[in-house]
C-alpha cells in the first residue's frame, strides 16, 4: 500500500471468532480494521465514515440488510461487502440491487475477501475521482460564465 493512511474498514458481524479472523486477514493485507459485534453497535460509534464495510447478513437484532437500508436513508455512501453464512439468491439480489459491491458465502475464500475488498475500495475511489472532476469542470463552467458578463 502507499504511504497514505490505510483505508478504514470495519467488519460487523455477531460471531466475535469471524471479527477476530476477518480482522487479522485484514491488517495482513494493510487495512486499518475496526469491528462491530452488531449493526446497532455501529451505527452507535461510527462517527467517521469507513473507507468499506464487511457486513453479516444475519445478526441479532438490526440485520445486515437493514443496516444497508438504513445507511442508504442517511446518504452514508460506502462499498458493502456482505459475507453470509445463510445466502440464497434472493437475499443477494436484493442487497446486490440496493448497491452492495460483493456477496460472498462463508466459508469463504480468504483472497475472494480480500480481492473483493481492494476492488470495492477502488471503485469508491475512482467514483470519487470522477465526481471531483465533474464538480471542479463545473466550477470553471462558471467561472468562464461570470467573465461573459
Amino acid at each position: 500500500m502507499s504511504s497514505q493512511a490505510a483505508p478504514r474498514v470495519v467488519i460487523v458481524d455477531d460471531d466475535e471468532a469471524v471479527r477476530d479472523a476477518l480482522s487479522m486477514l485484514l491488517r495482513a493485507e494493510g487495512f486499518a480494521v475496526e469491528t462491530a459485534p452488531s449493526a446497532e453497535a455501529f451505527l452507535a460509534r461510527s462517527a467517521q465514515q469507513p473507507a468499506c464495510l464487511v457486513l453479516d447478513v444475519r445478526m441479532p437484532g438490526m440485520s445486515g440488510l437493514e443496516l444497508q437500508e438504513k445507511l442508504a436513508e442517511r446518504t452514508f455512501d460506502v462499498p458493502i461487502v456482505f459475507l453470509t453464512g445463510h445466502g440464497d439468491v434472493p437475499t443477494a439480489v436484493r442487497a446486490l440491487k440496493r448497491g452492495a459491491f460483493d456477496f460472498i458465502e462463508k466459508p469463504h475464500d480468504e483472497q475472494r475477501l480480500v480481492l473483493a475488498t481492494r476492488n470495492a475500495l477502488r471503485a469508491e475511489a475512482e467514483q470519487r475521482a470522477g465526481l471531483s472532476t465533474t464538480l471542479a469542470s463545473a466550477a470553471d463552467l462558471d467561472q468562464r460564465l461570470a467573465l461573459l458578463s
